[in-house]
């Protein structure tokens, strides 16, 4: 068990060094949590982590109907959601809230407004998928 986790630091390690990425207030035995510096952060290995010039967004594994949770960061404001069971399909995730609906897609977050307006449509500038 012991050199299991001493791999999994060694790959986290390496994946800070090289994407800049770091899990945020993770705890001893956390050495798989990954995420963004003060930002969203998946307790275990996120599925996607995706960042915008506006918005930071983890997609993370969780107990529940859907077994997923959106949780983003505005970077300008430093405002943050998390919102349990989106769902996936072929063009990525998505989920509801108070009327706006948030899409991740393999190329940009895109947010609707409860009367169908377009909140954001912001193009990835960092995308990775698990």
């Amino acid at each position: 068990m012991r050199n299991r986790i001493r791999t999994t630091t060694r790959i986290a390690a390496a994946g800070i060094a090289t994407t800049g990425l770091i899990g945020a207030g993770i705890a001893a035995g956390d050495a798989s949590a990954d995420g963004f510096p003060n930002g969203p952060y998946c307790a275990g290995p996120a599925k996607i982590l995706a960042e915008s010039n506006w918005s930071q967004v983890a997609i993370c594994p969780v107990q529940g109907p859907t077994g997923w949770e959106y949780s983003a960061k505005a970077k300008s404001t430093g405002d943050r959601i998390s919102l349990r069971g989106p769902i996936e399909n072929q063009y990525g995730f998505h989920v509801s809230n108070d009327g706006y609906d948030y899409h991740v897609h393999p190329d940009r977050l895109l947010i609707i407004g409860p009367n169908g307006e377009t909140v954001a449509n912001e193009a990835w500038t960092y995308y990775v998928q698990r």
